[in-house]
């Protein structure tokens, strides 16, 4: 029989066994995956075609939202900026990923590392992600199209000269040739 008394103990048992439970699980086992960005090549003092993006997540690969993550480039030689300053600090959004904002390679050539470190419920992982800043392409020389377009110029005019040759030869012939 229920009475106004056990229905106020009911609920009260219900919470404190769900916080009893909650509290023995083992802690949720973090990782972290690049998603982008994994040994990308940069050219020095350009926009880069990849920033590094990582995905924080359990040990059964579910992204985990509200994760805590900085990117660190290294101080001196081959490096990187974000936002102009050696380090980006952010949170992981609703599917546990997070983007690199502002990453930019600095002038130095040779391969780094990116230090990342994802902090959530207590708990810490990190990974290094390669990176390799290379001087960009040299600039195409144009003299190959110009030196092509004057030799296309010079037969449309050796051409159109032989035309012209060919009907005044033809003009000038005198009546009994023609």
């Amino acid at each position: 029989m229920l009475t106004r008394k056990n229905a106020a103990i009911g609920p009260v048992t219900v919470l404190l066994c769900c916080q009893i439970a909650v509290a023995q699980q083992p802690p949720v086992a973090l990782t972290i995956a690049v998603v982008q960005g994994n040994g990308a090549v940069n050219y020095v003092n350009h926009k880069p075609t990849q920033v590094p993006v990582v995905k924080v997540a359990d040990s059964s690969g579910r992204g985990l939202a509200g994760a805590k993550v900085s990117f660190e480039a290294p101080q001196s030689g081959p490096s990187a900026t974000f936002k102009g300053a050696r380090m980006y600090a952010g949170v992981t959004g609703s599917d546990g990923t997070l983007k690199a904002a502002g990453f930019a390679p600095n002038a130095e050539a040779g391969a780094f590392m990116v230090h990342v470190v994802a902090e959530y419920e207590g708990q810490t992982v990190d990974k290094q992600i390669p990176q390799n800043n290379v001087a960009p392409p040299a600039a195409k020389s144009n003299h190959h199209k110009l030196a092509l377009k004057i030799a296309i110029g010079c037969a449309a005019v050796a051409g159109f000269a032989v035309i012209l040759y060919e009907q005044f030869v033809a003009k000038n012939k005198p009546y009994g040739q023609r």
